[in-house]
């Protein structure tokens, strides 16, 4: 098995990583070929099992490693060990890969922060506060839960830094390494990245227009002992499902009927004018809620606030306490402010009407594809017709200067990818630069795929 040479002079996590993209750039590490797992590689290294963690989880970051359920880490596929997917910061190219909050109709930061110091005592919002959140920030919460029709009071929301903290934070306490946990067989890769450093196990079960088939979700049950199950509401990423209140009711009684715990990610639920069903209204004593202000309002303050069952909320406050100790109570009380003065109501706004118009943009220059997307949806879900391979579009429409993000990223498992890409309309700097975007992928959906290599 390959074993990495550390460089001297550099923190070793950082070596390792370094190791591993050079290893893979010269040949010596293959496309999801299997890494040492961290104990044995600490051990061959002479350092701790945390710092080969912090090593992968750097080469993970550049894109050079993803974890596999069952298989541990592996290098990623080709195409994907050059750096972050999303191309990093002044990245050039046209970026129809990472789903953003559409940055141009963010709030104004500037003012929001003039503001402040008339409104509260910013020295406060310095100093540490309670681990689930000032009581003010927990009511704040409690208001935006109820936007998605959950109706929770501030003892029972949380406050996290961002969707993803959120859910790592519950991830790590409802479960325990080796659990079961049932997700759609194509789902958000920081779903499947917080699961693998948590050690948990995804179950994958099928998915339909409207999301998780509670008939797959109950059949995965009944084969093994499943533990809990990550629900998205309003659209599911990455294919824009989205579940009717019928589904939900539905998966509801499954989840009582085999003591499942729930995870209900809300991200995109706000894209829709009105509030869509969600689980947690129908089943609050085994539902935990994150409702994210990323998406919806502004990404970079990190801010969102988690509904939890009255049981859970005193063992998830110590998980906070355990990861960040808290949320930046500084970026929470501009988020709060926002959503107190109706500013996040007027984002809002902006950004389904902005959203509404790039998803009309899109179906007109994808006209005759096959493509799924809600109307107000921040991306769509593009099939490819035969001969394409999703990792094979993603690398070609790379070349021409596009970013696309494969069916291989979301597949939960061993879960068979189908030949689809994800393709964001949030990210592009301006219609013309969308228009621009869409239309390389139009012509490339038309053309024959060149092979990559050729094996004897």
């Amino acid at each position: 098995m390959w074993m990495p040479l550390l460089a001297p002079g550099r923190p070793k996590y950082l070596a390792l990583a370094d190791s591993i993209d050079a290893a893979l750039c010269r040949g010596e590490l293959l496309p999801g070929q299997r890494l040492p797992t961290h104990r044995d590689l600490a051990e061959a290294l002479g350092v701790t099992v945390g710092t080969v963690t912090r090593g992968y989880a750097e080469a993970a970051r550049r894109g050079a490693v993803r974890g596999e359920v069952g298989r541990g880490t592996v290098a990623a596929p080709a195409g994907q060990a050059s750096g972050p997917w999303w191309g990093g910061e002044g990245a050039g190219g046209i970026d129809l890969g990472l789903v953003t909050g559409m940055y141009g109709l963010d709030p104004d930061l500037g003012a929001a922060l003039q503001d402040l110091p008339r409104r509260v005592d910013v020295q406060e919002l310095l100093r540490y506060q309670p681990s689930g959140g000032m009581a003010r920030h927990r009511e704040a919460g409690s208001r935006w839960c109820a936007r998605y029709g959950v109706q929770a009071g501030p003892e029972r929301v949380l406050v996290t830094a961002g969707g993803q903290h959120g859910l790592l934070v519950l991830l790590s306490v409802l479960f325990r390494p080796g659990d079961r946990v049932a997700v759609g067989c194509l789902n958000y890769p920081g779903l499947l990245s917080a699961a693998g450093l948590l050690g948990l196990r995804l179950v994958p079960v099928a998915l339909d227009a409207e999301g998780v088939v509670p008939e797959s979700l109950d059949e995965a049950c009944s084969r093994d002992t499943v533990r809990g199950v990550y629900l998205m509401p309003g659209a599911h990423n990455p294919t824009s499902a989205s579940p009717s209140a019928d589904r939900q009711e539905r998966l509801a009684q499954v989840a009582r009927a085999r003591g499942l715990q729930i995870i209900e990610d809300a991200a995109y639920a706000l894209t829709a004018e009105e509030p869509l069903p969600t689980v947690a209204a129908l089943a609050p004593e085994r539902t935990s809620f994150i409702a994210s202000v990323s998406k919806a309002v502004a990404g970079g303050l990190r801010v969102a606030f988690v509904a939890a069952p009255p049981d859970m909320v005193e063992r998830l406050e110590l998980g906070i306490t355990g990861t960040t100790w808290m949320a930046s109570p500084l970026c929470v009380e501009i988020a709060s402010g926002w959503l107190a003065d109706g500013t996040a109501e007027v984002v809002l706004r902006r950004k389904r009407a902005e959203a509404t118009r790039r998803m009309a943009c899109a179906r007109k220059l994808l006209c005759g594809l096959d493509c799924t997307g809600l109307r107000q949806g921040y991306f769509l879900w593009l099939r490819l017709p035969e001969p394409w391979r999703a990792s094979d579009f993603e690398r070609a429409a790379g070349l021409r200067g596009v970013t696309v993000i494969g069916a291989d990223a979301f597949a939960v498992g061993q879960t068979a990818a189908p030949a689809a890409v994800r393709v964001s309309l949030s990210a592009a700097r301006g219609m013309d630069e969308l228009e621009r975007g869409l239309a390389v992928l139009a012509q490339l959906v038309g053309e024959t795929p060149r092979p990559v290599r050729a094996i004897v």
